[in-house]
């Protein structure tokens, strides 16, 4: 039905790909920095514990 008569310009797939990037960090960006943040924090923590068991 939709047929295109040429493949994608050079130029718009990189434009394309600069706006997902970007666009990306923004929205998965401050959630995941918090989950890593947290996950280092009790990865940490738990070899503090194995270290010096009570």
């Amino acid at each position: 039905m939709f047929r295109r008569s040429r493949f994608l310009s050079f130029p718009m797939v990189i434009g394309a790909v600069i706006i997902g990037v970007v666009s990306g960090k923004a929205i998965f960006g401050p959630p995941l920095d918090e989950y890593w943040r947290k996950k280092l924090q009790e990865e940490a923590a738990a070899k503090e514990n194995e270290a010096n068991p009570a």
